[in-house]
């Protein structure tokens, strides 16, 4: 008869514990290595895949320019292009169950051994032409396939007649702008022009053989995440400033477009300091930028941005604006404007989201903002101002909102009488300010303060 030591099961169990955890360990080292090569894998078929597809672009693009290589220099265009020809701009092919999507653009190229424009007057030295291949599916393209060729006449030059369109995208700053979309429609032409170009690094579109017409080329230029800019007829504005570009015989149109990145304000409202800043719905205000379009047959100005907007529950976002400096117009409102900050109206620079604060109150007749102001421009909390109107004397105090608040900085004086009123502003370490109003309705007023010497 054998003995068992008295703690064999336990032991025994101990044991068993100890492999199934070592079961469960190499269980997850194993799973973790058919994960990485099923991951692998995958990535392999992937870059195969990819591969064949771009092979199939790469020959459809090679297969294009040997089509355009071999027609005659004349026929070298596309239909609705800068120079004209029979080349559609865009293709769709399906090979393989898979939409490859070609697209041909060709123009004239000012060849600096002759000379540039303007001083050399035969500008379409030759063609370049550009083949872009992209397409969807499973191996969607990440990067297009892209050729590019010159395609050069028989002879030294060749006179193709028309003008020369120069396009020039700037931003605010009056940097050059690359890589901008330039869209160019001409529909009193036969055929017809419709085409889109990028911009160079220097911001510039040169199209030499343009054909020539009055006030006929509608030209636009924009970018991804920018503003646009373009030309307008007298049905849309009756005098624009930037009408569509007239092109003439052997003559160069200059046209310069500004665009730059877009901007957001996010715009809250509220009541008076008195009632503690509460929030106001339903505020109707009209944003209204400073840029013209043009002038209307009264000669009244076209503004390029106005737009009739609510707070709604008393916060609006307004989103896509443009660089301007932006005003607020409450007069369709019940309410009148009573601070702001920033103060109005709002400068807005490229690419920024801000945060602007308007203080409402029950519209009155006449009314008397004041802003004050260092100056550096900065407005002034805490400032005190004493507005007397005269001959009665009457006085009314008030002083600038705390900094942060929807008045920062200024101060409002409502309700009164039309006539004449003196203001005087003051603040410690500043020199004192005064100055004369006529006031007969709801105006504004913004004082400089100068540091005390």
């Amino acid at each position: 008869m054998i003995l068992m030591p008295q703690n064999f099961w336990q032991l025994y169990k101990k044991t068993q514990s100890f492999t199934l955890i070592e079961t469960v360990v190499a269980t997850g080292i194993l799973l973790i290595f058919f994960a990485a090569i099923s991951q692998l894998f995958q990535q392999v078929i992937t870059d195969i895949g990819q591969s064949r597809v771009r092979s199939v672009a790469l020959t459809l693009a090679q297969s294009k320019m040997e089509t355009i290589r071999n027609l005659p220099y004349a026929s070298v265009g596309t239909v609705g292009g800068i120079p004209q020809g029979t080349l559609p701009q865009v293709e769709i092919v399906n090979l393989n169950s898979l939409p490859f999507t070609i697209r041909t653009s060709i123009e004239y190229v000012d060849d600096p051994y002759d000379g540039l424009i303007p001083s050399d007057t035969i500008n379409t030295d030759y063609k370049r032409v550009r083949i872009q291949v992209t397409w969807t599916g499973a191996y969607s393209s990440g990067q297009p396939v892209t050729l590019v060729s010159n395609i050069v006449p028989r002879g030294i030059e060749t006179i193709a007649g028309g003008g020369t369109l120069m396009i020039e995208v700037i931003n605010a700053s009056g940097s050059a702008v690359p890589n901008a979309t330039v869209q160019i429609d001409n529909t009193s032409v036969t055929p017809e022009i419709h085409m889109s170009t990028l911009t160079n690094a220097q911001g510039f579109v040169v199209l030499p053989g343009a054909p020539i017409c009055t006030t006929c080329y509608k030209i636009s230029a924009t970018k991804s995440g920018y503003s646009q800019d373009r030309t307008y007829d007298s049905t849309e504005v009756a005098n624009p400033l930037q009408p569509h570009a007239t092109v003439l015989e052997g003559q160069i149109t200059n046209r310069s477009f500004s665009i730059d990145r877009l901007s957001t304000i996010t715009l809250y409202s509220y009541g008076s300091r008195e009632a503690g800043y509460p929030a106001i719905a339903n505020v109707i205000f009209t944003l209204r930028g400073a840029k013209v379009i043009g002038y209307t047959t009264s000669d009244d100005p076209v503004y390029k941005y106005e737009k009739v907007l609510n707070t709604g529950g008393g916060i609006v976002s307004l989103s896509s604006l443009e660089t301007d400096s932006y005003t607020l117009d409450l007069s369709a409102s019940n309410y009148m404007l009573a601070g702001s900050i920033p103060s109005i109206p709002i400068i807005l620079v490229p690419g920024v989201t801000i945060q602007a604060k308007i203080t409402c109150i029950p519209r009155t007749n006449v009314s008397y903002l004041v802003a004050v102001q260092s100056s550096t421009g900065n407005l002034l909390a805490s400032a005190s101002a004493m507005l007397i109107a005269t001959p009665s004397g009457t006085t009314y105090t008030q002083t600038t909102g705390a900094t942060g608040a929807a008045d920062f900085g200024q101060a409002f004086f409502g309700a009164l009488l039309p006539g004449t009123y003196s203001l005087s502003v003051s603040l410690p370490g500043y020199t004192d300010a005064s100055t004369t109003a006529q006031i007969t309705k709801n105006q504004s007023e913004t004082v400089i303060l100068n540091t005390a010497p």
